[in-house]
């Protein structure tokens, strides 16, 4: 409910505005970044969400969305989109909605991700 009127909120201001377009996968993406509390919404369910199964399998932990994109940011500067890809979709461990969304429009999410945060996250 809470989202839902964030999310309209944000329509009518960009509306107002007459900003381009905010696509769906950007708000899910936006809200992981800002999202600091490092909870798992689902538990253990979260927790144990699988970012990568090989060759080592990677999990969630206890760590923030924010953090989630933090990783996704620094996998894909190494070169392993897919696990990049992967903590993308941990961030959202607790919404099989938002998971849907993000894997629909995989790529621009990717390079949403990047163009927005990328800087914001220091190269190792």
């Amino acid at each position: 409910m809470i989202r839902s009127l964030r999310y309209l909120v944000l329509m009518i201001s960009i509306i107002s505005l007459g900003v381009e377009n905010v696509f769906p996968y950007q708000e899910e993406v936006d809200w992981m970044w800002n999202d600091v509390k490092p909870t798992a919404r689902l538990g253990p369910a979260c927790m144990k969400f699988i970012v990568k199964a090989y060759p080592i399998k990677i999990l969630r932990g206890r760590v923030a969305g924010h953090t989630c994109l933090e990783k996704a940011i620094e996998s894909y500067r190494k070169g392993d989109h897919e696990e990049a890809f992967g903590w993308i979709l941990a961030g959202q461990c607790h919404d099989p909605l938002a998971r849907e969304t993000l894997v629909k429009h995989a790529p621009r999410v990717l390079e949403y991700v990047l163009q927005q945060y990328g800087n914001e996250v220091p190269a190792k």
